[in-house]
């Protein structure tokens, strides 16, 4: 009844997601609609949690933006990156991104 509130099972809890804090990047890719192809939006970045947004920025431009409640955020299974859904409060669209960790942390 109370407190019984189902979570997506296809996102992790926001307690996982904020362990990828200052995560960097080596780059943040997006998959084409019409070609299906991968469109590269940014390297050497990094994840960034602030006032409760979460946050991939590449050479100092915000690639995407989320609110950290609405994010939908999971590792790939190599675990070389994530995968982040959610509304980018920049454009208001909707997107889907991979972003693929630095080798060196």
């Amino acid at each position: 009844m109370f407190g019984n509130k189902k979570r997506n099972k296809n996102t992790m809890s926001q307690k996982d997601i904020t362990k990828f804090d200052k995560r960097p990047l080596k780059y943040v890719t997006m998959r084409d609609p019409d070609t299906y192809k991968e469109i590269r939006l940014g390297e050497n970045g990094a994840v960034n949690i602030m006032d409760g947004d979460f946050v991939l920025v590449c050479l100092g431009k915000d690639v995407m933006r989320c609110s950290l409640s609405e994010v939908s955020v999971g590792e790939l299974m190599n675990l070389s990156g994530i995968t982040v859904k959610g509304i980018d409060k920049t454009s208001g669209k909707e997107m889907s991104v991979i972003a693929y960790f630095a080798d060196k942390f």
